[in-house]
């Protein structure tokens, strides 16, 4: 009866905006640059004592949010955005994209850098998220630097290989998805710690004004009707490993489903378009409603953002999918955060910052 209720409400949403926009001051966005200083000068959020900086600063930035602001934060707490803009924000201080793009050990360190990491924190901060890394993935490290460093975009890099990596470190472009890893999405289980539910993402650089594409999957789910939603429910799907893994780290699975129910989140879906398969043992009822349901994902538009160093977009990992065509300009550059709303329960390995078994 619980999930029949949830699929009921998911209905009744799909006429609601899944994506809002909450504006800031140059008061409130003066705030936020000043306390995410603060975090860059100890080092940024990889540092120990960024994570209560970043908490005390959200709460001093959500008390001086107003009434449209708070509601559309609010909104976003509650599960029902697929994504959430901040505009409005201060330029870091680098404003224009170099000839060519530093290498990641230059980057991850430099303070402009740092700073987009640290406002991305308090942000995840302000919607009740804790940002954190996994084992297996980034070096462990929170802030994860997502451009064409490995090949594969329209321009060829002077050292690009014949083999480029299906992940954010190349210049391919990356179908509809949620971030790994797969198995869950609420509690861990058997080993793993839950999917992100949320990642934030800031540009350093993005001088071609390439967008992102989010994909809400409510109307889809309501597209493909009630049968085909409750099949993706069930353990029936396999995925590949994430390229994005450490080396010698992490892994493929099955068994898994795309779509779960639960009480705090409503509905969370785990889905890549280039790693998902059905299993061959599913029933044939399993195996349509599967093909429907990446059909229905194929043909949706979803929306577009272009990022900037004004801005910073949430985007709700549980909700949605999101999606980009290959990298045009090589100087592109975006800075990514992971973030768990208060409802995840992981497996801890360190507190601060935040570290989880993946």
């Amino acid at each position: 009866m619980k999930a029949t209720n949830n699929l009921a409400a998911y209905e009744a949403e799909i006429s609601e905006a899944e994506h809002l926009t909450v504006s800031f001051s140059e008061e409130q966005a003066a705030l936020l640059s000043r306390l995410s200083s603060e975090i860059s000068e100890i080092g940024g959020i990889q540092s120990p004592g960024a994570k209560e900086i970043s908490i005390r600063g959200a709460r001093q930035l959500a008390s001086c949010l107003d009434d449209e602001q708070s509601s559309h934060i609010e909104r976003y707490k509650q599960g029902r955005l697929s994504s959430l803009a901040f505009e409005g924000l201060c330029d870091v201080r680098l404003s224009h994209a170099p000839s060519v793009l530093p290498s990641p050990t230059e980057l991850k360190t430099h303070p402009s850098v740092l700073m987009l990491g640290a406002r991305n924190q308090i942000l995840l901060n302000i919607l009740d998220h804790r940002s954190f890394s996994y084992d297996i993935d980034n070096d462990g490290e929170q802030l994860r630097l997502v451009a064409n460093f490995k090949g594969g975009g329209v321009a060829r890099l002077s050292q690009e290989g014949e083999f480029v990596e299906q992940s954010s470190h190349s210049g391919l472009s990356l179908g509809p998805h949620t971030e790994a890893p797969y198995w869950c999405s609420s509690s861990a289980q058997g080993g793993h710690s839950p999917a992100p539910s949320a990642l934030i993402l800031s540009a350093m650089w993005n001088p071609g004004n390439e967008p992102t594409t989010v994909i809400p999957v409510a109307p889809i789910l309501s597209n493909i009707g009630p049968t085909n939603t409750l099949c993706l429910t069930s353990r029936s799907f396999n995925f590949t490993r994430s390229d994005s893994f450490n080396a010698g780290q992490g892994e493929g699975g099955g068994g898994i489903s795309i779509l779960e129910l639960d009480q705090n989140h409503g509905f969370s879906i785990r889905f890549n378009s280039y790693r998902f398969s059905v299993d061959d043992s599913a029933s044939g009822l399993v195996q349509r409603a599967y093909m429907e349901f990446c059909s229905a994902v194929s043909r949706s538009a979803g929306y577009k953002y272009v990022l900037s160093q004004q801005s910073a977009l949430v985007i709700n990992n549980l909700r949605a999918l999101h999606c980009r065509d290959v990298v045009k300009d090589n100087r592109r550059l975006l800075v990514r955060v992971f973030g768990y709303s208060k409802y995840v329960n992981p497996i801890v390995i360190r507190d601060d910052p935040l570290l989880v078994k993946g």
